[in-house]
C-alpha cells in the first residue's frame, strides 16, 4: 500500500511539474496562438470580446485615446483651436503626425489588435494617418501604366506601391482603383486603367499581386457604377444587366478571382435602385456568392445610407472622419429591435481578422517607420521606364520625330503645370491638387537638357510659361522647333467641364492655354511638336497643322527624362491608347445628357452636390449604349475615330503574318479531353531600321446568338524586336479564364434592374472569329474555327461559374506560381 501511495504520489508530481503557468501572450490569449490557423484565430478572438468592441472595431475611429479613452494631443503652430493647428490628437506611432484623414480602425491593447492605418491609393504613398507623408515615389497616371500594356511593369508598380507603404508603417492601401473609362469627362479618369475590361482586370491584377506581395492589404475600388464624379455622393446609375456584367464588374470580378484581395471599397452610387454599399446584390450576390470573395468590404466615405442594409450587406467597416451609420447608438438599436444580430457584427468583423492574421499583422504590427526598405533611385528608374512605355506617339508626318542636333534653338511653351514642372498624378480634391512628397522631379526643360548633353548637340531651350501669347508666339516664329506643352487638370468630386485646354488658378494668378496655342498655331505650326499632359481623350483642332502629337498623360516625377528621351529616341515610344480619341464633345457613350451626366428623377431619394445633396431631385445616368461603350460603340456604329483604342505609332514599323488558331482540349480527371481553348499564334517581325515594341492585340468576335456588338480584346503581347527580327507569338485563350472569353451573360429577369447579378454565363456553339493585330481598328490577321463547347452540368457552367484563383490569362511568357498569368 505504501509503494502504491508512493507512486501515486510521484505521478502527480511528475505531472505536475510539467504544468506551465501562463505566462506569454498566447496562453493569455489564445487567440494570438500562431499555431492555430486564421479562421480558428478568429473564432477565438471574437468570443472574447464584448459588443461594445465590436461595434468600435466596425467602424473608423476619428482620434486616437489614451487607455482612460482620453484624446492624447500634442501642440503644434500658433492657432488656439483644436483641430485646425494648435491641437491635433498624437497617434500612437513613433514620428507619426497624426492627422484626421478618416483613415484608421483604432486597436485594443487588451486584446491584442492593434490600429489599422490604410493610405490612399493612387500612383503614389500619401494621405494616410499621418501628416508627415513619406518620401514617395511618383509614378504616372494609371492610365499611362494602362498604356504600356505590360504586365510585369504593372506588377513593379504595385511593388512599389507595396513596399512604400510598408515603410510607412501602414496596412492598407487603398486601390487600385478599377472603374471602366466609359467617358472622357470623369473627374478621377487620371485613377482608373482602361475603357476595356480585360485590359484593366488583366492589369489591376498584376498591381494587387505586387502590393500584396509586400506584406500590404489592397482595397479594389470603387465598386460599381463609379464613372463619374458630378453629384458622386447623391447620383444613381442606372446600368443594364449585360452591361453591368461583362463591362463594368468583369475588372472586379476578375481581380477577386485571379489576385485574392484583401477588400473592396464599395462605391457612393444608388446603383439600380440600391446604393452601392447597402446592396446585398451588389456585396452578396456578385462579389460574396459568385465570385467567392473572402475579404472585407469598407464604405467610401459617406456612401452608406442606412444602418441594417449595410450590415445585411456585409459592408464590414464604415469610412468616415468618425461613424455614421455604424455608431454604438445606431446599431444597439438595431439589435435591440432584432433587426441584426450579434452573429451579423460577427460576419462584419470576421473576414478583416482573418485578413489581418493572414498578413501577419495581429502578430506584427507595423510599429515603426521603416524608410530604409526603400531605394529611391531605384524606384526613380522604374517610373522613368513607365512614363516611357506608357507614352504614346499619335502623330510624326514625315518623320519629323526623333529630333537630332540639326535644330539649334527649341522653345518649350506652356504653362508652368506642364512645362514648367513634372505633371504629377493629382491626389487631392482642391484645384490647385496636391502631389505625393519625391525626393526629386525632373523638368521638362531639365530633361532636355540632360538628353542635349549627354548626346553631344549644340541646341539651345528657351522656356516661355505662355502668359503672354504675343510673346510666345514671337519665340515660337523664331525657334527652329516648337515644343508645346499642354493639358488639363481634373481631379476628385468635378468632372472636366471641357475636352480642350483650360485655364488653371494657379499661385501666380490665372493661366490660360487655349490662347497661347492659338498664338503658336499661327506662327510656327509646321515645326511645333504637341505634348499633352492629360488624363485622357482631348479635342485637337490643330491636329493637321503640327507634324506630332505624343500623348504622355501624367509622366510622374520623371516627366522631363522621359518626354525627352522620347523625342530624341533614346526611348522608342511603345504605349498604346487604353481608351479611344473621339472627335467630338458628345458621342459613343457620353452622346446624350441621359447618358452623362444624366437628368434629375423623382425617385424619392435626394439628390443635388455634396454628401447629402441640396433638395434637388436625384441625378440619374442611364447607360442606355449597354455593350456599345468605348471602341465597341465605334465599331458597332461604324464610326471612325480620331485614334481608336490600343492605337500606338513606334519609329519603326511591324509586320504581323502567320496565324494558326489550335484548339485546346482540357486534361485531367472529369474533363473527358473536351474543348477547353485555343492557342492563338502568330509572327510578328521589325520591318524598320531601329529597334522597338510592339504591344500586339487578339481580339475575339463571338457568334451572332451572343448578341455582341463587336468584337473584344481577350489578350495581349509586348514584344521586343531589333531591326529585321521576327518572333511568334503564342498566346492561349481559355474558356475558363476569369474574364469570360468565349462567353455572354443571360441575365435572370433582363427587365429588371434590381435584379441584375441574377444569371449565369453561357457559351454557344459556332463560328468564332479571332483577330490580332495592333489596335482595335487595326486587325490584318483574321481567322474563323469552329467551336463547340461543353454545357454538360460537369465541364460547361461549372468551369465558368468556378473560382478560378491562381488560374491565369495563358500568355506565352511561361508558368507563374503554377499557372500562366
Amino acid at each position: 500500500m505504501i509503494k502504491r501511495i508512493t507512486l501515486i504520489f510521484m505521478t502527480a508530481m511528475i505531472s505536475m511539474s510539467s504544468l506551465v503557468i501562463p505566462t506569454n501572450a498566447e496562453e493569455i490569449k489564445p487567440w494570438m496562438n500562431t499555431q492555430l490557423s486564421a479562421e480558428e484565430r478568429t473564432e477565438l478572438l471574437l468570443d472574447a470580446m464584448t459588443m461594445e468592441q465590436k461595434i468600435q472595431q466596425i467602424a473608423i475611429s476619428r482620434f486616437n485615446e489614451n487607455d482612460k479613452g482620453e484624446p492624447v494631443v500634442i501642440k503644434r503652430g500658433g492657432s488656439s483651436k483644436y483641430m485646425n493647428g494648435e491641437f491635433a490628437p498624437q497617434g500612437t506611432l513613433p514620428g507619426c503626425e497624426w492627422q484626421d484623414t478618416g483613415r484608421q480602425i483604432k486597436g485594443i491593447d487588451e486584446l491584442g489588435i492593434p490600429t489599422v492605418r490604410m493610405t490612399n491609393g493612387g500612383t503614389g504613398v500619401k494621405g494616410g494617418s499621418c501628416h508627415n507623408d513619406p518620401m514617395a515615389t511618383g509614378l504616372p497616371s494609371t492610365p499611362a501604366m494602362a498604356a504600356t500594356f505590360d504586365r510585369e511593369l504593372n506588377y513593379e508598380a504595385g511593388r512599389i506601391l507595396g513596399e512604400e507603404t510598408r515603410a510607412f508603417a501602414h496596412h492598407v492601401f487603398l486601390g487600385p482603383g478599377m472603374d471602366l473609362i466609359r467617358h472622357p469627362y470623369g473627374g478621377r479618369n487620371y485613377e482608373y486603367f482602361s475603357e476595356d475590361p480585360y485590359l484593366t482586370g488583366i492589369l489591376a491584377i498584376e498591381q494587387t499581386k505586387g502590393i500584396q506581395d509586400q506584406g500590404v492589404q489592397v482595397q479594389l475600388k470603387h465598386m460599381a457604377g463609379n464613372e463619374q464624379e458630378t453629384e458622386r455622393w447623391t447620383m444613381g446609375v442606372q446600368v443594364p444587366s449585360k452591361a453591368m456584367n461583362e463591362l463594368y464588374m468583369l475588372p472586379f470580378e476578375m481581380t477577386v478571382r485571379n489576385a485574392d484581395p484583401a477588400s473592396v471599397m464599395c462605391s457612393f452610387p444608388d446603383v439600380n435602385g440600391t446604393y452601392a454599399c447597402d446592396s446585398s446584390e451588389l456585396l452578396q450576390n456578385a462579389l460574396r456568392d459568385k465570385w467567392g470573395f473572402n475579404g472585407y468590404v469598407m464604405s467610401d466615405r459617406r456612401a452608406i445610407h442606412d444602418t441594417v442594409s449595410a450590415i445585411k450587406a456585409g459592408t464590414n467597416v464604415e469610412l468616415d472622419w468618425a461613424p455614421q451609420y455604424y455608431t454604438h447608438e445606431k446599431i444597439q438599436e438595431a439589435l435591440d429591435s432584432g433587426a441584426v444580430t450579434e452573429d451579423d457584427i460577427d460576419n462584419l468583423l470576421r473576414p478583416r481578422y482573418i485578413k489581418m492574421i493572414e498578413f501577419g499583422h495581429m502578430d506584427e504590427p507595423y510599429d515603426k517607420f521603416m524608410p530604409e526598405i526603400v531605394d529611391p533611385m531605384a524606384n526613380g528608374a522604374s517610373a522613368l521606364k513607365m512614363a516611357e512605355e506608357g507614352s504614346v506617339l499619335l502623330k510624326n508626318d514625315n518623320g519629323f520625330l526623333p529630333l537630332d542636333g540639326e535644330p539649334k534653338s527649341i522653345a518649350l511653351i506652356g504653362i508652368e503645370t506642364f512645362a514648367g514642372e513634372a505633371k504629377m498624378s493629382p491626389r487631392s480634391v482642391r484645384d490647385d491638387n496636391d502631389y505625393v512628397v519625391t525626393p526629386y522631379t525632373v523638368t521638362p526643360q531639365k530633361g532636355l537638357e540632360n538628353v542635349i548633353k549627354e548626346l553631344g548637340y549644340d541646341t539651345k531651350v528657351t522656356y516661355n510659361n505662355g502668359r503672354d501669347p504675343k510673346a510666345a508666339a514671337k519665340l515660337a516664329a523664331e525657334s527652329d522647333v516648337v515644343l508645346l506643352m499642354v493639358g488639363d487638370n481634373p481631379h476628385e468630386t468635378v468632372d472636366r467641364d471641357t475636352l480642350g485646354f483650360p485655364a488653371l488658378n494657379l499661385k501666380t494668378g490665372l493661366a490660360e492655354q487655349e490662347p497661347v496655342i492659338d498664338a503658336v498655331m499661327e506662327a510656327n505650326p509646321e515645326n511645333t511638336v504637341m505634348v499633352l499632359k492629360t488624363s485622357g481623350t482631348s479635342i485637337m483642332p490643330w491636329l493637321d497643322k503640327v507634324p506630332a502629337v505624343l500623348q504622355a498623360w501624367y509622366p510622374g516625377m520623371e516627366d522631363g527624362n522621359a518626354i525627352a528621351n522620347l523625342l530624341y529616341g533614346k526611348v522608342n515610344p511603345s504605349g498604346k491608347l487604353p481608351m479611344t480619341f473621339g472627335a467630338t464633345e458628345r458621342e459613343a457613350a457620353f452622346a446624350t445628357e441621359d447618358q452623362y451626366p444624366g437628368t434629375r428623377q423623382d425617385t424619392g431619394k435626394p439628390g443635388g452636390p455634396g454628401a447629402y445633396g441640396d433638395g434637388s431631385n436625384q441625378l440619374i445616368a442611364k447607360y442606355t449604349e449597354g455593350l456599345e461603350m468605348g471602341y465597341r460603340w465605334y465599331e458597332a456604329n461604324n464610326v471612325k475615330p480620331v485614334f481608336p483604342f490600343g492605337y500606338g505609332l513606334s519609329y519603326t514599323t511591324f509586320k504581323y503574318d502567320d496565324l494558326k488558331v489550335k484548339k485546346v482540349r482540357g486534361e485531367g480527371k472529369g474533363n473527358n479531353g473536351s474543348l477547353s481553348g485555343i492557342d492563338v499564334s502568330f509572327t510578328v517581325t521589325n520591318t524598320g531600321k531601329v529597334a522597338g515594341k510592339e504591344a500586339a492585340q487578339v481580339y475575339l468576335t463571338l457568334p451572332d446568338e451572343a448578341g455582341q456588338p463587336t468584337k473584344r480584346l481577350v489578350n495581349f503581347e509586348k514584344v521586343y524586336l531589333e531591326p529585321g527580327e521576327s518572333q511568334q507569338v503564342t498566346v492561349r485563350i481559355n474558356q475558363a479564364d476569369s474574364n469570360h472569353p468565349f462567353s455572354y451573360f443571360i441575365p435572370e429577369e433582363p427587365d429588371n434592374l434590381a435584379n441584375w447579378a441574377d444569371g449565369e454565363w453561357a457559351t454557344v456553339d459556332g463560328k468564332y472569329r479571332v483577330h490580332v493585330g495592333g489596335s482595335s481598328a487595326d486587325t490584318p490577321l483574321e481567322k474563323d474555327i469552329p467551336l463547340n463547347f461543353k454545357l454538360d452540368k460537369d465541364n460547361g457552367k461549372g468551369n465558368n461559374k468556378g473560382n478560378n484563383k491562381g488560374n491565369g490569362q495563358g500568355n506565352n511568357k511561361g508558368n507563374n506560381n503554377g499557372n500562366s498569368q
